[in-house]
Order: structure tokens, then sequence, then C-alpha cells
């Protein structure tokens, strides 16, 4: 008996000393890069960033922030230190394969355990620390959630609104949509969803006559204190969705060159009763199209399949070449411009987001490649576009007094990338260090 009880004592005090080492190695001081705290405010050269176990401790400059003894030294010289980006539309399950209907019969027993995990892997690697995903099978993603907030699998927090909710009567065929044929249903999977811990509902492919239903899912959602977000690539699903009372929709669609008057008129009147409406474009997938026919080599890139089978990763391979490249016409760009101008003079709220995991959007590339095109073909200011992927996104999901910005007592979810972006943007697309929750990945 003495023998045993010593064993444990002793097994004991190993774990303990194992976690007060931990716990001492993970103080770090992240010295003399520039620094965007993702407050939007002027960058700061020679910075110091003290991490503290999950909490960023104190920010400060050489000279001025004196930096304990027992703290890691690591230099960021010639580096920019930002917090890590956000990703509010993205979808795990995909990795970039061109055809949905392979993908789904293939692997969807393997989201959970391959796919999804792969991809929230890449997004760490890429500096993504936090993501929405807004159309996923919903035991997967809790599944996937939950082993990440253990720290069993390396990925971004994740925020998500699982299974998408669609308006029609019809059989369920892809486990990442469930089909409400009436307004029962749709309440009772709205209330599954939320008791679920779905942090948002999704809904897509409404048509007019399913307003009711839609109408349903809205009321249920906003009594539970959830948000309801749409698609809105079609003005039929844009007039639904406002008339529901949604308080986001996705997308910008290009099929028609302007928004009718009245739905501009609905946006106006939704905006002047005080309630915000938010829109969150992901116009990069459209715009970086012509990049993609012109010079895919980069979806070769051995980080996109991180994580994945050899056979998975042959099987995406092969059907990006054998994929046809769609090129947008010149007008598309002039019809996006249009449309979120006519959105912003009305105040409309643009959220982030990239719609990672469709063809072309591999999660090592998708985030970066978003804000790029909104720097450079929309004409963002770049110290604007990293707060709207950083500090803004947090605000959007709620957790700004937690995590977003550089800032004593928030959650260390910070990266650092070689040169600045604000120079020379694609400095986003590798970040040399990655710190998720105090914790480095990279």
């Amino acid at each position: 008996m003495f023998k045993k009880c010593s064993v444990i004592w002793l097994a004991c005090l190993l774990s303990l000393a194992s976690c007060l080492t931990l716990a001492q190695q993970n103080k770090y001081a992240l010295v003399g890069g520039l620094l965007i705290d993702g407050t939007g405010a002027q960058p700061v050269p020679n910075s110091i960033v003290l991490i503290n176990g999950e909490n960023i401790e104190a920010v400060g400059t050489i000279g001025r922030l004196p930096i304990p003894e027992d703290y890691q030294l690591i230099s960021t010289e010639g580096m920019t230190v930002l917090p890590g980006l956000w990703d509010p539309h993205v979808h795990l399950l995909y990795n970039g394969h061109p055809d949905f209907a392979h993908w789904f019969s293939t692997y969807a027993d393997q989201f959970a355990s391959v796919t999804i995990p792969a991809s929230a892997h890449q997004f760490l690697m890429a500096g993504v620390t936090s993501v929405r995903d807004l159309a996923v099978n919903t035991r997967d993603i809790v599944r996937v959630r939950e082993r990440i907030e253990k720290g069993e699998l390396p990925g971004p927090t994740i925020y998500t609104a699982g299974a998408a909710l669609m308006p029609a009567a019809a059989p369920q065929t892809s486990p990442h949509i469930i089909p409400v044929g009436n307004e029962r249903k749709a309440i009772n999977e709205t209330k599954r969803l939320i008791a679920d811990g779905m942090d948002f509902i999704k809904i897509l492919g409404t048509t007019t006559e399913s307003q009711s239903i839609v109408n349903a899912i809205v009321n249920t959602a906003h009594d539970a204190g959830v948000r309801v977000t749409a698609h809105g690539r079609t003005d039929a699903e844009i007039r639904v969705a406002l008339l529901a009372g949604v308080d986001e929709i996705q997308h910008i669609g290009i099929d028609t060159p302007t928004y009718p008057e009245d739905i501009l008129d609905m946006v106006q009147q939704r905006i002047d009763s005080g309630t915000p409406l938010y829109w969150n474009p992901t116009v990069g997938m459209i715009l970086n199209t012509d990049e993609l026919a012109a010079d895919p080599e980069w979806l070769d890139d051995p980080k996109n399949f991180l994580d994945l089978p050899v056979e998975i990763e042959r099987d995406i391979r092969q059907a990006i070449a054998d994929a046809t490249f769609t090129v947008q016409a010149p007008s598309a760009s002039d019809t996006i411009k249009r449309k979120l101008q006519s959105l912003s003079e009305r105040g409309v709220i643009m959220t982030f987001g990239s719609d990672e995991g469709t063809f072309g959007h591999p999660a090592s590339e998708s985030t970066w490649r978003e804000l790029e095109t909104w720097v450079f073909e929309l004409g963002m200011d770049p110290l604007v576009a990293i707060k709207w992927a950083t500090s803004d996104s947090a605000a959007y999901m709620g957790v700004a007094d937690k995590v977003g910005t550089l800032t004593p007592g928030k959650l260390a979810d910070v990266i650092a990338v070689p040169g600045s972006p604000l120079r020379h943007f694609s400095t986003l697309r590798d970040p040399a260090m990655v710190f998720k929750h105090g914790r480095r990945y990279k």
C-alpha cells in the first residue's frame, strides 16, 4: 500500500513539475517588430509584446517596457506583429475540390476525422486564429471544435452556424444542409441548432414562396437571442431575408448590374428603423478568377494539402488539373463596386469573410487573398483591411472584450509576418510566427 501511494505521489509531483515548467515556458517577449495592434491606430516601431500564459500581459516599446527575466525573448526585428486574423465565412468541410457532388459522396464519413481538422490546421498555419463556419454538419463541427478547445487538434477558435436551413420540402441530400418544408419543422430545427450550441443560424435557398418559413426561423432564433445570416446571391433571396429581418446577408451577386430600387428602399427602411444591417460580400472568389485562370500554379502549394491523406490529396490535385477555369466578364468588378457603394451609402455595415473551401479558396490562402482583393481591387487602406479582419470581426462576433487587438488582458492571438503588409500586403500569406491563446504553433 505504501509503495502504491508513493508511486501515485511521485506521479502527481512529476505532473505538477511538468505543468509548472510549461507555465514558465509560456512566457514570451516578442521584441523589436513593427506593431499593428488591430485598433486602427498607426503602427508602432520597436515594439514589445509580453505574453503570459493565454493572455497578453503588456504592450510597449524597447527602452520603455521592461522585460522580466523569466520571459523567453523572441526577436521580431524586420517583422510586423499583429493580431491573429479572423475569417467569419468559411466551410471547413471542403478542401478546395471543384466537384461538390463527388466530395460529399466520397468523403462525408471523413469530414470530422480528416477534412475539417485539416482545414482548421491549415488556417492556423496561415495566421487565422478565429473562424466562423457557415454550413457544416452540426455534429462534425461540434466534435472538432471540442477537440481544438481541449488542445487535441491544432486549429483556430471556431464559431459556427452548424448545418444551414433550406426552406424546401425535399429530402436531405447533403449533411451540411437541413431542408425545412414547413413552419413547424423550421421552428423545431432552429431550436435544435441553438440547443446544440450554434452561434448563428444560417439560411440559404430561399424563394418568395418560403417567406413564412424564413420568418419562423428568424423569429425563433431572435427569441433565443441568436442572430441569423442568410444567402443573398439573388434579388429574391435578399427580399425574403430583409422582410424576415435577418441580421446579416451573405455575398454580392453579379447576375444583375445594380440592386433594384425596391431592395434599396427596403435596406434604407431597415437602417432608418435603427436596426443595423450587416453584409458579408465575399467578393474575392469572383474578382480573383482571372488570376486563377491565368496562373493556377499556387493551388499546387504543398501547404494546401497539410494533414490530408495521400489519396485525398491526389484526388484534389487531379480534379484541379481537369477543372475548367471561368474568366469573369470585365463588368464584374464594376458591378461589385456599384452594389457595394449603394449599400454603404445607406449605412449597411460590411463584415469580412472569404467563403473558404470552395474551388480556388483553400484554407491556406483564402483569407489573405480576400483581403488583398479589397486592398488592390476595391481600394481599401491596408490598415483598415487589417482592422476589419481582426478587431472589427471580433466585435461583430461579440467577443471584442476578449480578443481581436493586441491589448493587455486579451487573449494572446498574435502573428508576426516578414516585412510590412502596409507596403507589401502579400507578407500576410505566410506568417513567420503564430500564437493562439498564448501557445506558439509556428
